[in-house]
């Protein structure tokens, strides 16, 4: 499945859904934003309807309420941009990524270690 990005501001509002894990409105979403976020009511509408036309919500409408609900999961959506972030990066190469992450030390040993045993597992 092909996702499209989403930017910051439309992640924020994902996280939220997501974590909420069921139909959530406008309101709900303005309730729940960080107290250091100044989103007007128009502006969180603005980024739920480009989540809509993007295909990452789905809406109901229930009255004069609209209620959202995800039409991805957060892993099916962090596992798309994944694979586009190593096909445009690394050629779709996970060693030259991981090559880069260890050039770059940010990779500690522990972390090599973890993958490793994981690795053996799968």
């Amino acid at each position: 499945m092909k996702l499209t990005k989403i930017s910051d501001a439309e992640m924020e509002i994902m996280k939220i859904i997501w974590k909420g894990n069921k139909q959530i409105t406008t309101a709900d979403i303005l309730e729940k934003l960080p107290k250091e976020n100044s989103w007007k009511t128009t502006t969180v509408m603005t980024l739920v309807t480009r989540l809509i036309e993007k295909g990452i919500l789905s809406v109901i409408k229930v009255g004069k309420l609209n209620h959202y609900s995800p039409k991805v999961t957060e892993e099916e959506y962090k596992e798309a941009q994944t694979n586009v972030f190593l096909d445009d990066m690394f050629n779709g190469s996970v060693k030259s990524f991981m090559a880069t992450l260890y050039n770059s030390r940010k990779i500690s040993k522990k972390d090599i270690a973890d993958l490793k045993n994981w690795i053996k597992e799968v």
